[in-house]
């Protein structure tokens, strides 16, 4: 069982193709990217921590979504996602406010929105899409699809780069990585 990372998909959002810069024509296109990218990375019997602002639509729509995703599902419930009740009924094996996982050796906080000031652990979060292009900022990683290519991310990568995090000076921590 693999472990991936992800956050703001923002499914069958149209507005956010325009405020994310999205390159897709339409909400469909998009969906079925994002769908698609999931898949070929995403197993079965995988887990994914899923952190935000999964997408808009009646809980049946999001539920048609969400069952065609790969992996066992955890959301960290974003500012666009209803409370946990609705999250499960879309499709959810566990929903949760934030969390705290041992990552490679990091003990890491997961997020939806990141804190004004980064915490003295490493924190995993969504919610600023492509306004904070760095993956890596001090303490802070960004999940949002819009930095990783609309595809979810792997904890060896998450672990690499929180490694090399952790070995620079926090001053010096913005790391970009493709």
């Amino acid at each position: 069982m693999k472990k991936w990372f992800i956050a703001d998909t923002h499914f069958s959002h149209t507005n956010i193709i325009r405020y994310a810069n999205r390159p897709f024509a339409t909400v469909e296109e998009m969906n079925c990217a994002l769908i698609k990218n999931w898949n070929i990375c995403v197993g079965k019997d995988d887990q994914v921590y899923f952190l935000g602002d999964f997408g808009l639509g009646d809980v049946d729509h999001l539920h048609s979504i969400c069952r065609q995703l790969s992996g066992q599902k955890v959301c960290i419930r974003g500012n666009h996602d209803r409370n946990a009740s609705w999250m499960y009924r879309v499709g959810f094996s566990i929903v949760l406010e934030s969390a705290f996982l041992k990552i490679g050796g990091h003990i890491v906080e997961l997020i939806h929105i990141p804190t004004e000031s980064p915490p003295n652990h490493f924190q995993l979060h969504g919610h600023v899409h492509d306004k904070r292009p760095s993956k890596i900022i001090s303490n802070q990683l960004n999940l949002c699809v819009e930095v990783w290519n609309y595809k979810p991310v792997p904890e060896k990568a998450i672990v690499s780069l929180l490694d090399k995090a952790s070995k620079i000076e926090p001053e010096k921590t913005e790391i970009r990585e493709s």
